[in-house]
């Protein structure tokens, strides 16, 4: 049996490699000729263009995978049906459910492939894309953007921040406003401030007032210094321009909790990281839709059935995923629904597809 499991898994994972480097390879070419004119514009050398165009390529890759998954599937799997090696295995008393979830293990694990290339690979080699586009190509400095200009911050415990300019090098803050308010939302303290530093992983505020409200009456208190007791660094409190591709999950999670700080709209930061974990199943799905046309693939015209077929299918599981991910933007459903949805319809049509196939 371990023979067979060896034979068929490097069947499907020759076709698999070779399928995926190859769409890379055409999805390079494609972007050589869009920025063919960007390149004679910065006279970009030929080294650097072959540097710019590799550094994407990983992330051009993952994007093909699962029709590679597809293709490598229809036409290992094909292959032995079309040449009677299925039946062969039958005669020899194999449950072909062995066979089978021996090609759902793989898909599983090409998923987990995926998320680790999203979280470990593409976000440093599109990182240095950058780079070689703006410092490189354009010869331009990276910008970093230390400087912000009117803030305004929600806090745990009903206390709202507000700064009309951040300076996340120097690690500065002006004209500060730091509101509290009870749990009814009346005000019990208001603190104002010229200036604030960040010391010992707190802000202390200099040369300001501090207001205590109590019934209708309020005190006031100047202060030279004072500890603002708040532990949000200049870097969790300034929000800048991101590529979703070039952060890990813990940058994606403190990126999107900045967005709830600040009152933006997280949603689509919210979609994305769901579908980069919803992503590890989008493989399995490709295989338990694939395998029963894969099976029908036994002659010439049932090979181009059921190929069309299992395309079809896979756009549709595609398109699906487009009109979730749309309703989720749009607040009809959640982020975790836009992009496990398609995933739960289609591993149940997959189930049955598979109950389908005669052992």
């Amino acid at each position: 049996m371990k023979i067979i499991y060896l034979y068929i898994s490097k069947k499907f994972l020759k076709i698999f490699i070779v399928t995926a480097l190859a769409f890379g390879v055409v999805v390079l070419i494609s972007e050589l000729f869009r920025q063919i004119a960007f390149y004679i514009e910065y006279d970009a050398s030929f080294g650097l263009i072959i540097a710019h165009l590799l550094t994407k390529l990983p992330w051009w890759t993952i994007q093909v995978l699962p029709i590679a998954t597809l293709l490598a599937l229809l036409f290992s799997l094909g292959d032995l049906a079309k040449k009677n090696e299925i039946t062969a295995i039958k005669a020899a008393g194999i449950n072909l459910w062995k066979i089978i979830t021996m090609f759902l293990i793989i898909g599983f694990f090409i998923g987990a492939a995926d998320l680790a290339a999203r979280e470990f690979i593409v976000p440093k080699t599109v990182y240095l894309n950058e780079i070689i586009q703006r410092e490189k190509i354009e010869k331009k400095p990276m910008t970093v953007i230390t400087e912000f200009e009117d803030l305004v911050v929600s806090l745990d415990n009903n206390i709202r921040l507000t700064a009309q300019y951040l300076n996340t090098e120097e690690r500065i803050m002006e004209d500060i406003v730091i509101e509290y308010y009870d749990d009814n939302f009346h005000i019990k303290k208001l603190v104002i401030a010229e200036k604030a530093q960040w010391k010992d992983n707190f802000w202390i505020l200099e040369n300001g007032i501090e207001r205590d409200f109590i019934d209708n009456a309020w005190t006031e208190e100047v202060f030279s210094e004072y500890n603002s007791a708040i532990s949000l660094s200049p870097d969790d409190l300034a929000i800048k321009d991101v590529h979703f591709e070039t952060m890990t999950t813990k940058e994606f999670k403190k990126y999107i909790n900045q967005l709830r700080l600040f009152g933006y709209d997280a949603i689509k930061a919210r979609i994305v990281l769901n579908i980069r974990y919803a992503t590890i199943f989008c493989h399995l799905i490709v295989m338990m839709i694939g395998i029963p046309f894969a099976f029908g693939m036994n002659n010439q015209f049932g090979k181009i059935i059921s190929f069309t077929l299992a395309l079809a299918m896979t756009f549709v599981y595609w398109g699906v995923q487009a009109i979730t991910q749309s309703m989720g933007q749009n607040y009809i459903i959640t982020p975790f629904l836009a992009a496990w949805m398609p995933n739960f319809i289609f591993l149940i049509l997959g189930a049955y597809m598979l109950s389908t196939i005669r052992k």
